[in-house]
Parts: structure tokens; C-alpha cells; sequence
């Protein structure tokens, strides 16, 4: 099998033969949580729902977990303990149905559609695969991970 692996213009053969230490790193998530608050400790970003990197997720998830947070303690008037469950009930659902969703690919399954219905080299992606039809799977995502351009209007 890596004998058919080819890149042209490197010798990707020698080059892992000469590498001293290869390190992998899987790619995994964690089933969500059914609690991210204990009295005045929260988690958020990846602590509170890791998930598999696909369209920047984690990083906008954990900016999204920033922004709640900070405007439920404004809104606490000290009352911190609260803030946190009302950061956290305002986000875990969300941030839970994006760890879901990246579990079958982020934004970037679009390309898997449109591969699954080309049918030879010559096809023409307007026929076989819709920009409509794109555009539906890419702001899909956009709408489950909270960051589709409707909705940060609609809270900016």
C-alpha cells in the first residue's frame, strides 16, 4: 500500500526512512457532558466539549463559550455560581450538537457530496452537485455550530 503512495517532486519513501521519530496524534472528541458547572468552577472550550476539528469548530465554539460567559457574569451582579449555570445553559446544548455534527465532518463535507454523485472526470459540478445544494450543507454548519452570518447579526 505505501509503495502507491506518491508525491511528485518528493521521495516520500526516504523521507520517512530517514525520519528518526514519526508521532501520530488521532484526531478524537469526547462523548458531551451532561454538566460543565459546579458551583463557582466552569469548563468551556475544549474542556467542556472536545470535538474533532473540523472548520475551526473548537476554536469558535470556545470563542462563542468566551462571549456567554462574559456577558452572563455582567448580568450576574455578583452572583457568580448563577452566571456560570446561565453560561452553561445558554451553551451545552450548542456546543454538544456541534461535537454531534462533526462526527459525520464539518463544513467541509460538501466535498464528500459532491464526490459521491460526480460520475466521471468530464461532469459538470453545476449539474451533478447544485450551488444551491453546497451552499444548504455549508450553512447548515454554519447554523448548528452558531456562527452562520444570520445569526452573529442578529446578536453583534
Amino acid at each position: 500500500m505505501l509503495e502507491t503512495f506518491i508525491v511528485p517532486d518528493l521521495d516520500v519513501h526516504a523521507l520517512a526512512s530517514a525520519t528518526e521519530n514519526i508521532w501520530e496524534y488521532a484526531m478524537c472528541d469526547r462523548n458531551p457532558l451532561s454538566r460543565w458547572s459546579f458551583g463557582r468552577v466552569t469548563l468551556m472550550g475544549d474542556a467542556a466539549h472536545p470535538m474533532y476539528p473540523y472548520g475551526g469548530s473548537g476554536a469558535a465554539q470556545a470563542i462563542l463559550d468566551a462571549k456567554s460567559l462574559a456577558v452572563q457574569l455582567v448580568r450576574a451582579n455578583g452572583d457568580v455560581a448563577g452566571a456560570l449555570v446561565a453560561y452553561e445553559q445558554e451553551r451545552r446544548d450548542k456546543a454538544n450538537s456541534v461535537v454531534m455534527s462533526n462526527r459525520q465532518g464539518g463544513p467541509e463535507r460538501v466535498i464528500d457530496f459532491v464526490v459521491s454523485r460526480l460520475s466521471g472526470s468530464n461532469a459538470d459540478i453545476e449539474e451533478v452537485a447544485p450551488f444551491e445544494e453546497r451552499k444548504a450543507i455549508v450553512h447548515g454548519y454554519a447554523q448548528i455550530a452558531g456562527y452562520a452570518a444570520d445569526q452573529l447579526r442578529s446578536t453583534a
